[in-house]
């Protein structure tokens, strides 16, 4: 199920943050979105998921206009996982990842027994099933981020949107995250676009990536191919190159301090 957005323009008040944007997100792939931090890059998954209305242009999902959905339809097509997290209420982390399982449930019903265990499962597949009875603002960063995962997981929509997702990671499980989002892609045919500071997290777990500069599209396509020294100097950095490990592998660092 893929994801075309065309001439999108939009902003906050009077202030544009995106300008004429025009890509496509390709089913079962993993499409990094790089640039720096006020390039547009949540903006543009606030729009997708329909947050915040488009000044022009059009996103279709499947072929559908987003503009033109309920928001109960819009979350059984689109999940999110939004930087940070904190709930006004109380609530379990295994009651933040029921939630993503609102869409099937029937107004003031609560999650059968069934929901409950699928939600189980999905925790222990992220490796937040001992936070289950944690009350969720009582978690640190990196913890609610996994939860947030798991929610978005639970929700089980064929487009995911994943803004910072290791923003509070530590290493291990930045890249646990990451190669769990690409097994969970390639297993479901999911659609997923995924913010990313690290341009190495790009390369190492994308098919495509699209870098942005100040709400313009600077590249779009096959990361290994859009993801070159140009590039990377115009969307996040003077002072970066493309160079590659002893053992081969591609990898994005300062000028001063490249592979030896």
């Amino acid at each position: 199920m893929s994801v075309e957005i065309a001439g999108l323009t939009a902003g906050y008040g009077d202030v544009p943050v995106l300008h004429d944007v025009s890509l496509e997100i390709r089913q079962g792939r993993i499409c990094a979105l790089i640039g720096h931090n006020g390039s547009g890059k949540t903006t543009l998954m606030r729009c997708i998921n329909g947050l915040i209305k488009a000044w022009k242009g059009m996103i279709r999902v499947a072929g559908r206009d987003i503009s033109l959905m309920r928001r109960n339809d819009m979350a059984r097509l689109i999940s999110l996982v939004p930087q940070g997290g904190h709930s006004p209420f109380q609530f379990s982390s295994l009651e933040i990842v029921l939630m993503g399982g609102a869409s099937r449930v029937k107004p003031w019903a609560s999650p059968c027994a069934s929901e409950r265990r699928l939600a189980m499962e999905v925790c222990r597949e992220v490796g937040v099933e001992g936070l289950a009875a944690t009350p969720f603002n009582n978690l640190s960063g990196g913890q609610k981020q996994l939860v947030m995962l798991a929610r978005a997981l639970f929700q089980n929509a064929p487009v995911m949107l994943l803004d910072e997702p290791n923003s509070h990671l530590d290493f291990s499980n930045q890249h646990r995250t990451m190669g769990l989002m690409r097994r969970f892609v390639k297993e479901r045919g999911v659609t997923a676009l995924i913010s990313l500071h690290d341009p190495n997290l790009a390369l190492s777990y994308a098919d495509d990536a699209v870098m942005l500069r100040q709400g313009r599209v600077v590249a779009a396509g096959p990361a290994g191919e859009v993801m070159d020294d140009a590039h990377l100097r115009e969307a996040i950095g003077s002072n970066l190159m493309l160079d590659r490990t002893l053992s081969g592998a591609r990898v994005v660092v300062p000028r001063d301090v490249a592979v030896k």
